[in-house]
């Protein structure tokens, strides 16, 4: 019986602890913290590269984000506004290693969404119509492995003229 007991909590945590390895669940759109055993790493070690095809577009425009480095396995992308995402990524339903969610819009953030190792990933954003004259900020949060992550980093910028 004793055996029985400690089974069935240990077995409660499995799809809690799979479900990180599709992608990022929309409760952590917020704060942009995978909720990994381990605290973040400090921001100066962030060992990932973050660019834009254009650092310019028109209201409505797109632009493509590219995150490059030695390999990760997760991440979650959002163009801000403060602390709001905004815009929209276009990734086809079958791309093979990202997918949207929505956080507090649709399609304003982009997950991975398997555990494959990564080293460049491009993908289309487009900023919302309406918005010249704004500046968004690119933040991006990238897990190494489910141990080694850094979260919520301001990189690139964005202007909307």
């Amino acid at each position: 019986m004793g055996s029985k007991l400690i089974l069935i909590p240990l077995l409660a945590l499995i799809p809690v602890t799979l479900s990180y390895s599709g992608g990022a669940p929309e409760a952590v759109c917020e704060d942009m913290t995978p909720k990994h055993p381990n605290p973040p790493q400090p921001p100066k070690t962030f060992p990932y590269k973050v660019s834009v095809s254009e650092n310019e577009i028109k209201s409505g425009g797109r632009t493509q984000i590219t995150i490059s480095g030695d390999g990760y396995k997760g991440f979650l992308l959002q163009v801000r506004d403060g602390d709001k995402p905004v815009g929209s990524f276009q990734i086809p339903d079958d791309h093979r290693y990202a997918k949207t969610i929505n956080c507090s819009g649709k399609r304003n953030a982009a997950t991975h969404k398997n555990s494959a190792t990564k080293k460049e990933l491009t993908l289309d954003w487009t900023a919302p119509r309406g918005s010249k004259g704004k500046d968004y900020v690119i933040y991006v949060t990238v897990a190494t492995d489910g141990e080694v992550y850094w979260a919520r980093q301001p990189t690139e910028t964005i202007k909307v003229a």
